[in-house]
């Protein structure tokens, strides 16, 4: 993921839904069984990779003291030149790195990790400094071990022997293809950002992002050096505080805005370095080597990678150090090393917004209501001169906040939205809800930002963004574009992209890179990559010019998806095929990749529900299970061909899921729903003993009923046994809507869902 731009104003931060991280592209409870994650995010998730975080940014709301391990290091940016100089003799000069022995160092696994997933929690010591050797990073790790068929005589976990090496068999059960190798290959997941918390993110993304791939490898995931679980953490408070005071005032000038950013970014960089913690060691290259370590830790030959926005820099930088150790790659939203971010990125979002513009001009409804532009100016321009208060809402802290709605805050929500079709097919009700003087919507979209802080370090931001972007950039060949906004001559709201990234980056001052981090990296290891047409922040462009140096990779573009293309249920099956097979898949002939998905649009500018629901037959897969059933022919489909959405859209919570499997899968939807829904589900009693108003003579009495309600929902939970594993049927609908939809939605597939063993 990469961050959104920031406004001057207010804190704005989209990962992308993907994240897979997932990014929360939406509000936890209203996310694809992702999110999106929170994006992600999160978005999906969750999910700018050194590129659009924002001006005021920050996720780590804990004290200082939280630097720990960090014993040995001094800073090294004193005897470095500012970012600004250009001179290539300022650059430090590449070493070797050292070689030590890494150990993976079991500990209990954070809340936030689901523990239906039964993953095995720790960390590997790094050194800090890993030219020197010297300090430590802890690395904070999880391992997911490769899931057999739960119809299987061991119905457990595979041996960890059958996804140790490229190549392993996993058995005949081979989900993509019958003439394909099972190949079963660890996948290590690199988040986006940087500073991504891919760890806490998973109690919304672990869904979307591990039931594709743990029937048949292994999945690790970590937190990267200075971020998230791992330690020392380089949360900057003092730009939280500044943050938050803006937020306080109705007018403030780009001046006062500014300069209160950059003495808070330096006040943060200060403390972290009289705090022993070396910035400059926050780089991508010893993240790169980060991920060597953590294989060697666990023991595997190969690794195959999954990075998303930054997490695709990052898995280019190990193609580059430690290619050998590589299987396969995938790459979603592509940030080569070699592009020029501070100075592309500006026109990429204005060329985004200009892409949704028309988008909605495209579609009669959306038309309808006038020119999208147009009005979203006339709104910001009143809303400079005149702001409004509105609540934003913490949904995992349950704090509110009161703040000022400035036309740059509007502008923020805007481009934050572009990072995914659910966001902004969303922007015309946004605007609809502002004309007639309503705050409901925009008080959802700043709340789903101010939620997803909590999943973003955002010192580490900036420290791989100064050091290894924003430090290769020209400040006399970048030229902000004009403002399709009309707030100001020119578009340049973010602090680490056009003009402005060099005074930010002056301010923390972490040094330069050596050279190579600003090259392209050449390799034959097989690689997907996949771009979304409406991406931002990482365009089409950028994964054509990286895989002009990659001999054996296909590129795939998603025309109608943006950031973080693996958020999709599309994304991921062509993820998981790829893995199975990484030749056959570049090979073509029968086994070469199917992406005729892509050109499947699932998602359009906010209209009404229908009134009817049209129902269809539909038989898919669930835990090596056969699933025939009815479902709404018109809704969306989720990463897992049983979850069902009436919209993909973060403003409509009408949600069908239905799965089957063993305890662990209750266990898993058990969590989501109550973590994501923000709900307690009661306990099961018979069909018979409850006011749930399903037609009792269309459905079988064998069920049992859960129920829960809040935020805005209720959950009406059905599940039964058949066999040695249980049927889940789960509709997620608004109090007004429930009962219409228990007769047309629920009712229907509780009375036709049969469960059989697949093949």
């Amino acid at each position: 993921m990469l961050a959104a731009p920031f406004s001057r104003s207010t804190e704005l931060y989209l990962p992308s839904a993907s994240s897979t991280i997932p990014t929360l592209a939406r509000r936890p409870w209203r996310s694809e069984a992702t999110a999106t994650l929170v994006a992600p995010v999160l978005v999906a998730v969750f999910g700018l990779s050194a590129v659009g975080c924002g001006l005021l940014s920050s996720g780590d709301e804990e004290p200082s003291s939280e630097i720990e391990s960090s014993t040995g290091s001094t800073s090294g940016t004193e005897s470095e030149e500012s970012i600004d100089t250009g001179e290539a003799s300022a650059r430090p000069v590449e070493r070797p790195l050292v070689e030590i022995d890494v150990s993976f160092d079991a500990q209990a696994c954070n809340e936030a990790i689901p523990a239906a997933y039964q993953a095995r929690c720790g960390t590997v010591d790094v050194p800090m400094d890993w030219e020197t050797g010297e300090g430590t990073v802890s690395l904070a790790v999880a391992v997911f071990t490769a899931q057999t068929d739960p119809s299987s005589d061991d119905g457990g976990e595979a041996d960890s022997e059958t996804s140790t090496g490229a190549g392993d068999e996993t058995g005949d059960d081979d989900p993509v293809d019958d003439l394909a190798p099972a190949d079963s290959t660890p996948v290590i997941y690199l988040e986006g950002g940087p500073g991504g918390h891919a760890l806490e993110a998973l109690q919304f993304t672990a869904p979307d992002l591990l039931d594709p791939l743990l029937p048949t490898r292994d999945v690790v995931v970590f937190d990267q050096r200075g971020a998230g679980l791992s330690t020392p953490r380089l949360g900057c408070d003092e730009v939280t505080t500044v943050t938050r005071d803006l937020e306080d005032i109705p007018v403030v000038s780009d001046e006062v805005a500014d300069e209160r950013f950059h003495q808070a970014l330096t006040e943060c960089r200060n403390r972290l370095a009289a705090d022993g913690v070396d910035l400059s060691s926050f780089n991508s290259r010893f993240s790169a080597q980060d991920v060597e370590a953590i294989r060697q830790a666990l023991g595997y030959d190969q690794v195959s990678l999954l990075g998303v926005s930054y997490g695709t820099k990052l898995g280019l930088e190990v193609l580059r150090q430690n290619p050998g150790t590589v299987r396969s790659v995938v790459l979603d939203s592509v940030f080569p090393p070699e592009v020029d971010s501070v100075g592309e990125n500006p026109q990429t979002f204005v060329d985004a917004y200009q892409q949704m513009v028309d988008a909605c001009a495209a579609e009669a409804g959306c038309r309808a209501g006038g020119d999208l532009a147009e009005r979203l100016t006339t709104l910001a321009t009143r809303l400079q001169v005149d702001p409004v208060v509105v609540t934003v809402e913490d949904w995992i802290g349950g704090t509110t906040d009161e703040v000022y709605l400035t036309g740059d805050v509007l502008v923020g929500v805007v481009t934050q939205a572009l990072y995914s079709p659910q966001s902004f097919s969303d922007i015309p009700e946004l605007v609809d809800d502002l004309e007639q003087g309503r705050l409901d919507v925009v008080e959802e979209y700043l709340s789903q930002q101010r939620t997803t802080e909590r999943f973003f370090t955002d010192g580490m931001f900036y420290a791989i963004t100064c050091r290894d972007e924003v430090g290769f950039a020209d400040p006399a060949t970048v030229v902000d574009p004009p403002d399709p906004f009309g707030l100001r001559s020119e578009f340049n709201l973010a602090s680490n992209v056009g003009s402005n990234a060099f005074a930010t980056c002056n301010a923390f001052d972490n040094g330069l890179a050596p050279a190579s981090a600003n090259q392209a990296v050449q390799s034959d290891v097989p690689t997907l990559l996949l771009a979304g047409g409406f991406d931002p922040v990482t365009p089409v462009q950028w994964a054509a010019e990286a895989e002009e140096d990659l001999s054996n990779s296909l590129l795939v573009v998603a025309p109608h998806d943006s950031h973080g293309v693996s958020s999709s249920r599309c994304g991921m099956s062509m993820i998981t095929a790829f893995f199975a097979d990484p030749e056959g898949s570049l090979g073509g002939g029968e086994r070469a990749l199917d992406t005729d998905c892509v050109s499947i649009r699932d998602w359009g500018f906010v209209d009404a529900p229908a009134a009817t629901v049209e129902t269809v037959d539909a038989t898919y897969l669930s835990q090596g299970l056969e699933i025939t059933t009815t479902r709404p022919e018109d809704w969306a489909v989720g990463v897992l061909e049983g979850d069902q959405y009436r919209r993909s859209s973060f403003l409509d919570p009408t949600q069908l899921h239905q799965l089957a499997g063993d305890e662990r899968l209750g266990q898993a939807l058990e969590q989501f729903i109550q973590d994501s829904h923000d709900v307690q589900l009661g306990p099961a009693q018979s069909l018979s003993d409850t006011s749930v108003p399903v037609d009792s003579d269309a459905v079988d009495d064998s069920w049992n009923v859960r129920s829960a309600s809040g935020s805005g929902v209720v959950v009406d939970w059905f599940e039964r046994p058949v066999g040695q594993v249980l049927i889940y049927v789960i509709l997620v609908s608004a109090p007004s809507e429930r009962e219409g939809l228990i007769e047309s939605v629920l009712t229907p597939a509780l009375s036709s869902i049969e469960v059989g063993q697949a093949g």
